[in-house]
């Protein structure tokens, strides 16, 4: 039993996990940006409203479908964001040959802090969303350039060769 747990602690490989969930988390938040384009119109009217004005929902200009279907739209997108960044982890420490153990743990690691709103967004946006302040907050362009940015850094961390080399279990040219 020992050699056992001993043989699976030694195929966990922390530096894939840590590279992964930082892919995965930039998937999510690059999701949440892009998704604000799906009804732009809306999400800048609310935007730019007051906070008196959330309060008193006679003074809305939306239904209740288009308010629910924008909320649905966005909470879904961070999740269909992180499934589809854990599918390309998955795929890739299947073809290394790297233990799928490792994509399983991000994506336990990545629900148990979404669940707990323990993913950091609130301290790290301002890093992320810095390339879209060259546009107007308002402006279309400010997310189409943040979500653009965060996507390719997160495709980097999965694709790059050197990234390959830094997580890569040995030093095994034939296995980057």
């Amino acid at each position: 039993m020992e050699k056992a747990l001993s043989n699976f602690a030694s195929k966990l490989n922390w530096r894939l996990i840590a590279v992964h969930f930082a892919a995965c988390w930039l998937f999510i938040y690059a999701f949440k940006e892009l998704v604000i384009l799906h009804d732009f119109s809306f999400w800048m009217s609310m935007i730019n409203h007051s906070k008196s004005w959330f309060k008193t929902p006679t003074n809305w200009d939306y239904d209740v479908s288009r308010l629910r279907s924008n909320f649905m739209w966005l909470n879904l997108s961070g999740c269909a964001g992180f499934l589809i960044a854990f599918f390309i982890s998955i795929m890739i420490t299947i073809k290394k040959h790297w233990f799928w153990v490792n994509s399983l743990i991000v994506f336990l690691i990545g629900c148990a802090l979404g669940m707990s709103n323990l993913l950091g967004w609130d301290y790290l946006k301002y890093i992320f969303l810095a390339p879209g302040h060259f546009f107007k907050f308002d402006s279309i362009w400010y997310f189409i350039v943040n979500g653009t940015v965060m996507l390719v850094i997160a495709l980097l961390l999965f694709f790059l060769k050197i990234i390959r080399r830094f997580v890569s279990p040995t030093n095994n040219p034939g296995n980057i």
